[in-house]
């Protein structure tokens, strides 16, 4: 085994025996294996989805049940051309039915308008199948999106984003395929088998007892190919999604990658879930494409025993019509054909099992997701944007994001309405937690969080968010102009309000060196644009939105000192008269704070202006000294 490998194991070792929860890359590794679920479930919520499209599926029903019967007919047609041309003994040298040329030639004719009807009626039914299959597939992403954009934070936190994005693409697009290819064949082979069944059983109900032999044997490996090869496709999509989780990863943190040259390492893991993959795959195929050849063999069968018993029958005079008359070889050479039509949608039908199962699969996952509970937005308080003050209790909270392990514990902080506040810590201390509860991207264990004496719990979430504007330390921006990025803040912003928070937040001296201006559009992930100014920019739309209470999560630490300035400088006009939570591992932003408070795993462990800390001697002057004293960490 590789040292990557080697590796991976004792990560993997080391958090079963924690009894915690895999997070970060070791996590693909031992993810929780999907299992099918109530395949009738499934497909009676696909069929609300196409349901949403009556007339075309209506139309589609119209389509089919008419090149169908086309289909059907053309075989009795083929009876009627053998049956005009007579029948001649060619022992007595006589006929014992003679030729009916007229018959024949309007059979013939007849037959070939029947095939023109056929071919047309099949075109229009695949265009309505791709039609059907665009209009569902649309609602489904379109309610799998908006499901997505109202999960809750805890959901993102603990799902690969790259499966979830497999779900949107991969496995719509395979429902998608299936609706459009087989939709049609499975409503063509009911009426097919349906129409076949009523004709054979008219002309020859010994016959058509015969051809059941082919239906029970068709049934019976349907059965067992369902029960082995289901899980397999199931699986297929499960580490599909891990793929495309990596290879986000891998793209997203690409410089991070090669920094650490960790090329080779990242070829191997990629490896390994690609492998993984083939091999789930080449299982599934095989057993998905063994369908098509050997249903193909059992039709054979059927046709096989149809000739046999054919010819018996006529020779010893058995098998007859349900109207009286004997069998004939042209009632043999129509079950023939008949026969070939009532297999071929079941062979169809296995042909497509592969796909089927597969769509079904991605069904279940894409469900799966859509039957998450969203975010609860309402509140019971009124909580008016313009009454609020922006005066911050935490009481007594008690938070863990995983069970029996508190970040924070019996926290307690009071923040003055128009005061700036400031938390310090080590890494990890629950700084950032603190802002996660507050905006209720989380909900506190127990204990109470009341801005302006309202409990949060009991304020309408966009309400409270509507009045928090936040800074982070990775600005995050769109592809879309620099102009829409900062509207984000504030939809219906005016030209001359985005100006003025572009101008505000020290923006204007690089935006109008820009070709376009703020209409520029950036790229993805703004590297079009230097870090300091894609924090300026999110310090725009911050202004923009003019909020109550602002939150700075190290927003200077990504920068240089140069630009730190105009940064720095941007979120004290910002935070004038405005309250404000300011994480920073900078002393130097924070001094002129009215309180710092320290925090020590989840705990307050001092608190006070710049000068008071200094004064204790305690953790917050260490962090101090550290920083402007060069002492080592």
């Amino acid at each position: 085994m590789s040292e990557a490998n080697n590796s991976r194991e004792k990560v993997k070792s080391a958090m079963k025996g924690n009894g915690a929860p895999m997070r970060g890359p070791g996590a693909r590794f031992t993810r929780a294996k999907e299992k099918p679920k109530n395949t009738k479930v499934t497909i009676k919520r696909l069929f609300g989805y196409l349901m949403h499209s009556k007339v075309l599926v209506i139309a589609l029903l119209i389509v089919a049940l008419i090149y169908t019967a086309a289909g059907i007919y053309s075989s009795v047609l083929i009876k009627d051309v053998a049956g005009a041309l007579g029948t001649y003994n060619s022992e007595a040298k006589a006929w014992v039915r003679e030729p009916n040329e007229a018959s024949f030639y309007y059979s013939l004719w007849s037959l070939l308008i029947t095939y023109v009807v056929y071919c047309v009626f099949l075109y229009l039914s695949s265009l309505f199948g791709a039609f059907l299959a665009a209009k569902t597939v649309r609602k489904m992403r379109n309610d799998l999106f908006e499901k997505i954009v109202y999960l809750p934070i805890s959901y993102l936190d603990s799902h690969f984003h790259g499966d979830l994005l497999s779900r949107m693409t991969n496995d719509v697009d395979n429902i998608s395929n299936v609706i459009s290819s087989s939709i049609t064949s499975l409503i063509s082979g009911v009426l097919t088998i349906l129409g076949c069944l009523g004709v054979m059983l008219w002309h020859s109900p010994l016959l058509t007892l015969i051809s059941f032999v082919v239906l029970i044997l068709t049934l019976i490996y349907t059965k067992l190919m369902s029960k082995y090869a289901r899980p397999l496709f199931v699986k297929q999509q499960g580490v599909l999604g891990a793929l495309n989780t990596q290879t986000e990863e891998m793209v997203t943190g690409y410089k991070t990658v090669i920094t650490n040259n960790h090329e080779a390492i990242a070829i191997e893991e990629f490896s390994k879930y690609s492998d993984d993959f083939t091999h789930t795959a080449i299982k599934a195929q095989v057993l998905g494409s063994s369908m098509g050849p050997i249903m193909n063999f059992i039709g054979n069968i059927g046709y096989f025993l149809v000739c046999i018993c054919g010819a018996l029958f006529i020779v010893h005079g058995i098998g007859g019509t349900i109207y009286g008359e004997p069998l004939t070889i042209a009632i043999v050479i129509m079950f023939l054909t008949t026969t070939k039509q009532f297999t071929r949608p079941i062979n169809e039908v296995a042909m497509l099992y592969s796909s089927i199962v597969t769509a079904l699969a991605g069904a279940e996952r894409v469900f799966s997701v859509m039957d998450e509970e969203v975010e609860n937005f309402n509140g019971t308080l009124e909580f008016k944007y313009d009454d609020v003050k922006g005066e911050i209790d935490f009481l007594h909270i008690d938070f863990g994001y995983e069970e029996n392990e508190l970040v924070l514990k019996d926290f307690s902080m009071h923040v003055d309405s128009g005061h700036k506040v400031a938390l310090v810590g080590a890494t990890g201390s629950g700084k950032t937690t603190i802002v996660n509860l507050l905006l209720r991207y989380y909900d506190p264990n127990s204990g109470k969080i009341l801005i302006d004496g309202k409990d949060t719990l009991d304020i309408s979430k966009k309400d409270l968010r509507d009045a928090i504007s936040i800074v982070l330390q990775d600005p995050v921006l769109f592809g879309d102009t620099i102009e829409n990025n900062v509207k984000y803040g504030k939809k219906d912003a005016t030209d001359e309000e985005v100006d003025f928070a572009l101008t505000f937040a020290n923006c204007d001296s690089f935006i109008n060196n820009l070709p376009d201006g703020k209409k520029t559009i950036l790229t993805e992930g703004a590297t079009n644009i230097s870090q300091g100014q894609r924090q300026l920019l999110t310090i725009a739309r911050a202004v923009l939105a003019d909020p109550r209470i602002l939150i700075l999560d190290e927003a200077t630490s990504s920068v240089d000192t140069r630009t730190e300035k105009k940064v720095q400088d941007a979120m004290v006009k910002l935070m004038a008269n405005r309250t404000s939570i300011i994480i920073a591992h900078r002393l130097s932003t924070i001094q002129d704070a009215n309180r710092i408070i320290v925090l020590d795993k989840g705990h307050v462990v001092e608190e006070g202006t710049h000068k008071e800390l200094l004064a204790i001697n305690g953790v917050y002057r260490k962090l101090y000294e550290t920083q402007f004293k060069g002492l080592d960490t």
